[in-house]
């Protein structure tokens, strides 16, 4: 792994340490190992070019080059046909990561969903780099500013970390406005990746549909902390919504969590359905599980790099 350049004293090292970057690289290893055993394959997008592999024939034109006529099929035919190849691209893999503020509650000295959504992005994002795939961090919440220009090569990593290091919480979470604001901004189709914790009052409605109408593949990353729904606290609370201050006072007691688990167990399925309506992949993602046992379950479910 290529060491740090001029600014990386702006990177977040409690995220972001030497044994985190050593992970990192074993799992790079491991992806690179899965690749050559043919676990999984190459994922690039196609499309006709000046590459090397046979695609098509078309009619020449007049403007085209004389050297891409197919001489062979013309003694045949006596037709004037150019030979078409196909051309690799580079796939794109956007990282779409909820900032809102309640990505970021956590006991003291516990670490947050976002940072965990921060980590997860960064190893998966060495991975791609290192895949020589496009990488570019989106950060959103109520919306998103235009996208980052999408950087190619591993040493573009600690930019990458400089990336996230600098996103900090803010604001209320909305899924729609945010993936129509993307695509708004009419990035190259590619691997959509969407880290959140999905609090958004009104729903996930068709913004992965959309965003599937317009050429992007998602992969959902749905990011809880699975200990809130364990707690034996009981009593007399008053809760107040992170994102938008509302205030509730309820009495806590063992039928009312059972309801609670209840409510999260179906809002769970509601975002599991929602990629399913469109063929995209969708993990749980526990706080307690280690930023590199997720990166593995990403690649054991399939569909990041092949």
């Amino acid at each position: 792994m290529a060491e740090a350049k001029t600014g990386s004293s702006a990177l977040r090292t409690d995220l972001f340490d030497a044994g985190f970057l050593g992970r990192v690289e074993q799992l790079a290893l491991l992806a690179r190992r899965m690749a050559t055993s043919g676990q999984r394959a190459q994922r690039r997008s196609r499309k006709v070019g000046s590459g090397i592999e046979f695609a098509d024939h078309r009619d020449f034109a007049p403007g085209d080059e004389p050297r891409s006529i197919d001489w062979s099929l013309f003694a045949r035919t006596r037709r004037l046909q150019l030979r078409l190849y196909e051309e690799e691209e580079d796939l794109r893999v956007y990282f779409l990561v909820d900032r809102s503020l309640s990505m970021d509650m956590a006991p003291a000295g516990q670490p947050t969903l976002l940072d965990r959504a921060l980590q997860v992005t960064a190893a998966l994002s060495y991975i791609a780099l290192s895949n020589l795939d496009r990488v570019a961090v989106v950060p959103f919440a109520q919306g998103v500013a235009a996208p980052m220009s999408p950087v190619r090569g591993r040493n573009q990593f600690f930019h990458i970390l400089r990336l996230l290091s600098a996103i900090a919480p803010a604001g209320r979470t909305s899924i729609v406005a945010s993936l129509a604001a993307f695509v708004r901004h009419q990035p190259r189709p590619g691997l959509c990746v969407i880290l959140s914790d999905f609090y958004d009052p009104t729903g996930l409605g068709n913004a992965l549909r959309d965003l599937s109408l317009r050429g992007f593949e998602p992969m959902v990353l749905h990011l809880c902390d699975r200990t809130l729904l364990d707690t034996t606290v009981a009593g007399d609370f008053a809760l107040v919504d992170c994102e938008t201050g509302e205030e509730r006072e309820l009495c806590l007691t063992p039928a009312l969590m059972a309801r609670y688990r209840e409510a999260f167990a179906q809002f769970s399925e509601e975002i599991h359905r929602a990629a399913r309506q469109v063929g995209a992949r969708c993990l749980t993602v526990d706080l307690s599980q280690s930023f590199d046992d997720v990166v593995m379950k990403v690649f054991r479910t399939g569909g990041f790099l092949g």
